[in-house]
């Protein structure tokens, strides 16, 4: 017998816990949300606690809903509790269509079923998350400007969900190597077993590699940056080379006219007479004007600026 809670409350468990003579700790951590992925046994049951992993509706954040359950082995009754609807249930359901008989074959068969409706989830996200590295490994080279900031955000993206899934299947390989090894589950559905123990291990692999390859994408994209700033910077050197050729040649000219077109008696100005003013206006301002360069080229030195 299978029994389904779904949005069930503490206070409608007691009944359930006091008939089934639940341990308290096992019915705490049916309702707390951040109780970790593991498996225990008692006297008359053991529990299992497994996160399954979907999107939230209309977004791109994973979410997680913790599935526990509470397995009668002499009774042949397996209670479940999840918060929310979860799609391994829905699974577990569609398979019992299928069954010659209709009904489940034994309560570890259930649990297999539902443990293996929770990896087949890992299984696809594993897969889209390998086709996202694969994709953004041929666009790294390829865009450039405001593209690059989407595509780093991808990146981004698929970094932390490589996290969240390789957090997930080591937990999930824990759970069912101690359930195979518990002698809870017959020999026939420990072959079952075995087979989802085998898409956990695919799923690390494939995560090993996807993870890799975002990994090396960093380092991709960031030489890319450090490429283009270097050309940018040659680019500009560039023109500031020519700025700074036009100056030279310009700077002399000015100085001169300016020197020259002062408004004082000037070294080869002609029209004044003998006892026209002398240089002296002259003579001071070059003077101050040197002794002005001097005083600033001292202070930027002393402030290490040359």
């Amino acid at each position: 017998m299978w029994i389904d809670f779904q949005g069930f409350s503490s206070e409608d468990m007691k009944p359930v816990e006091a008939f089934f003579n639940i341990h308290p700790l096992t019915t705490e951590d049916c309702f707390t949300t951040d109780t970790r992925e593991k498996f225990e046994t008692f006297d008359d049951y053991y529990f299992i606690v497994a996160n399954e992993i979907h999107y939230i509706e209309y977004s791109n954040i994973l979410n997680n809903v913790n599935i526990c359950m509470i397995v009668f082995p002499a009774l042949d009754i397996v209670l479940s509790f999840h918060a929310e609807p979860i799609q391994s249930v829905h699974e577990v359901v569609h398979k019992l269509s299928f069954e010659p008989q209709g009904c489940i074959p034994s309560p570890d068969w259930l649990v297999y079923a539902l443990l293996d409706g929770v990896v087949d989830i890992y299984v696809t996200l594993v897969d889209q998350l390998v086709r996202e590295a694969e994709s953004l490994d041929g666009l790294v080279l390829l865009l450039t400007g405001v593209e690059q900031t989407e595509l780093l955000e991808r990146i981004g993206y698929a970094n932390r969900q490589s996290n969240h899934l390789k957090s997930g299947l080591w937990s999930k390989r824990e759970i069912l190597s101690a359930l195979r090894t518990s002698g809870k589950v017959s020999s026939n559905v420990a072959v079952y077993m075995q087979n989802v123990v085998d898409h956990v291990l695919r799923c690390n692999q494939k995560l090993k590699l996807a993870r890799e390859t975002l990994g090396s994408l960093n380092s991709v994209y960031l030489a890319k940056v450090s490429i283009e700033l270097a050309t940018v910077s040659n680019e500009m050197n560039v023109v500031m080379r020519a700025l700074g050729g036009i100056s030279a040649i310009f700077l002399p000219l000015t100085f001169i006219s300016g020197v020259f077109g002062m408004n004082v008696r000037v070294p080869g100005m002609i029209g004044f007479g003998d006892n026209d003013e002398n240089y002296g206006w002259f003579i001071g301002i070059i003077v101050f004007m040197l002794a002005l360069t001097i005083g600033i080229a001292l202070f930027l030195r002393w402030k290490k600026w040359l």
